[in-house]
């Protein structure tokens, strides 16, 4: 008598073991309770120089001076601050925290990475944005990526649309950049997850 090939006991043999493996419960193998992607747009400003009197440069400092042409290298750690309005001197909602690097060899392009912190009076309190992109001096417009988030703005991604706009208040020289945020973010769980080996 004739041997059955493997082949054919593996044709046979499939179908039972499918049968074992297949779940029949419809949350195998755990439930999933996952949270809605948001969305939500902000509008603020950012004051890189406050126009105060006898405080030119308070909100950034050189951490790397360079002699190379048009300060190739060179870098500033900053702690610039954004506001709901264009004037400086309005309440603070916010700091973008870290620093900018002058990148380009032959035309000036800052590097810039920066956390977002809301300030402790804000509706996010506590709540960060991180944030990295180009600054170029013309155009005075541009975009930033927004690559992650804490507190309410957790697993963060979207964009910042930037564009310069000229400060009124004083005569002292205050870059402010106009902040279109778009923002998507998935809010954390309370939900409690158990895993069970499934053999």
């Amino acid at each position: 008598m004739a041997t059955p090939s493997l082949s054919l006991l593996f044709l046979f043999c499939l179908p039972i073991v499918l049968a074992t493996a297949t779940p029949t419960d419809k949350n195998y193998p755990y439930p999933c309770e996952c949270p809605q992607e948001n969305e939500i747009r902000l509008h603020m400003y950012l004051h890189q120089f406050p126009a105060w009197p006898n405080v030119s440069n308070p909100n950034e400092v050189a951490a790397i001076a360079s002699a190379q042409p048009i300060g190739f290298g060179t870098m500033y750690v900053h702690d610039w601050f954004l506001t709901i309005g264009p004037n400086p001197n309005e309440k603070i909602v916010a700091r973008a925290q870290g620093f900018h690097l002058q990148a380009g060899q032959t035309a000036t392009s800052w590097y810039t990475s920066h956390i977002i912190v809301f300030q402790d009076d804000s509706s996010f309190a506590g709540s960060t944005l991180e944030v990295l992109g180009l600054i170029r001096p013309k155009p005075t417009r541009g975009q930033w990526s927004i690559m992650g988030g804490t507190g309410a703005f957790t697993k963060a991604h979207g964009t910042i649309k930037y564009q310069d706009v000229q400060s009124t208040v004083s005569s002292i020289t205050d870059n402010v950049r106009e902040l279109d945020i778009h923002i998507f973010y998935t809010p954390e769980t309370s939900a409690e997850v158990k895993f069970t080996a499934v053999i």
